[in-house]
């Protein structure tokens, strides 16, 4: 099995449910006793979140790159960037990449064709939303994506932050996220929910909406495994 590494620490509590999630999925698939080596280069996301906010993009590509030759100069034979948002830039860097990196909206789109549905509402924060990566990876494969309306955006951005960043989960706002999922559900006849930010699962789970839900953390560990036993 590859040594995984993670670019970790955007946010701290999603990078947690990566470390654990890889070593359950390894007990499932090989039983008690098996432990997969894990590095985690843990960034400081306050700098994350800056260059996104002030769409200085050559600031977070830079912190990205050097990250992954952190995890690179650890063993790592195998990358993941822990958060969807640091994928805006991804086609920026992917050529820059100093090791196999899995992207968690490739495995996402993946699985949404693998489950068939068609028309697919979007959450995450206003720096993924408003980025349109997801809306037009969907859409580069006949697919149509649901994005609430900038207020909205708003809205869903202050339910994450700061509370469910630091995985603090507040029941009010678990539940408007759940009801703002169900109004979109109901007038745009979404089909499935992308929790396109990694501590969106923390609040909303499958139970919760009307719809399937496609949570993008539990979606990029079983691709992050499957890439670590492939030979």
């Amino acid at each position: 099995m590859k040594k995984i590494g993670l670019v970790g620490g955007i946010g701290p509590a999603s990078t947690v449910e990566y470390y654990l999630g890889i070593i359950e999925k390894c007990h499932r698939e090989q039983g008690w006793y098996t432990y997969p080596e894990i590095v985690i280069d843990s960034v400081n996301m306050s700098l994350h979140d800056r260059a996104l906010a002030e769409k200085d993009y050559d600031r977070l590509s830079d912190s990205l790159i050097c990250s992954l030759h952190n995890l690179k100069a650890a063993g790592a034979e195998i990358a993941a960037i822990t958060a969807n948002a640091e994928h805006i830039v991804w086609n920026r860097i992917c050529h820059k990449f100093p090791l196999q990196v899995i992207s968690i909206v490739d495995a996402t789109i993946n699985e949404i064709k693998r489950r068939g549905y068609k028309r697919v509402l979007v959450f995450g924060t206003s720096f993924t939303l408003q980025s349109g990566f997801y809306e037009n990876a969907l859409k580069e494969v006949g697919l149509t994506a649901i994005i609430p309306n900038d207020n909205d955006i708003a809205i869903i951005g202050s339910l994450i932050y700061p509370n469910l960043e630091n995985g603090i989960v507040i029941p009010g706002d678990r539940q408007k996220l759940i009801e703002l999922a169900e109004k979109y559900i109901s007038e745009e006849n979404a089909d499935s929910l992308i929790l396109g930010c990694t501590e969106l699962s923390l609040a909303i789970k499958a139970c919760d909406v009307s719809v399937p839900i496609l949570d993008t953390t539990q979606i990029h560990i079983e691709e992050i495994y499957r890439k670590a036993v492939e030979m």
